[in-house]
């Protein structure tokens, strides 16, 4: 969630959309006549999962996975992996290959996910967006996390707004997950 703060922090514009579309999709939170939005409520919010898509593809939290060789393999680029080889899929920087994301992959846009047609979330393929994993070894709890992260993220959106304090610098610590390095400051204001 430090990395979505951080992302709305840059695009104040996006945190506004946001508490938008949760006062129009779900008032009744907003007006404090209930206090959690419900799993329904909160599977409407095409924005906010976009939201979160972007700042997982963009700071996934695992953003290395090593993967087992099984058979000798071709890449298209010419590339050869021996069986039994292990194979480092960087999450991190595929999410910012231009190849893949295009030529704004290093921005934060969570209008790419969301289809211009139908106004729907993009489902985009695993082995592109990589954040939960892929194939067989895809992450079983990947649902569960984007419902929990969703109901929270609503509450805190609708009840408080942070800012973060200027002229820190921020980065990742290179770790086994994509933890902010050091300390983060930000002011937290009631709406």
């Amino acid at each position: 969630m430090c990395w979505f703060f951080l992302n709305l922090s840059k695009r104040p514009e996006v945190a506004k959309k946001l508490r938008e579309e949760i006062a129009t999709m779900i008032p009744e939170l907003v007006e404090g006549k209930i206090k959690v939005p419900t799993m329904e409520q909160v599977q409407q919010l095409t924005y906010l999962e976009a939201a979160i898509k972007e700042s997982l593809r963009l700071y996934p939290a695992v953003p290395t996975t090593l993967k087992l060789v099984e058979e000798d393999t071709l890449l298209s680029d010419g590339t050869f992996l021996r069986k039994g080889w292990f194979a480092v899929i960087l999450a991190y920087a595929l999410a910012r290959a231009t190849h893949v994301w295009g030529p704004d992959a290093t921005e934060y846009k969570p209008e790419r996910w969301v289809d211009e047609t139908t106004g729907k979330v993009r489902n985009e393929s695993a082995f592109k967006f990589f954040s939960f994993n892929a194939g067989p070894r895809i992450c079983l709890g990947m649902n569960l996390a984007m419902l929990e992260l969703k109901l929270v993220l609503t509450s805190l959106l609708t009840r408080y707004q942070l800012d973060l304090v200027p002229g820190q610098t921020i980065t990742y610590d290179n770790a086994l997950t994509l933890a902010v390095k050091g300390e983060l400051f930000a002011n937290v204001n009631m709406q």
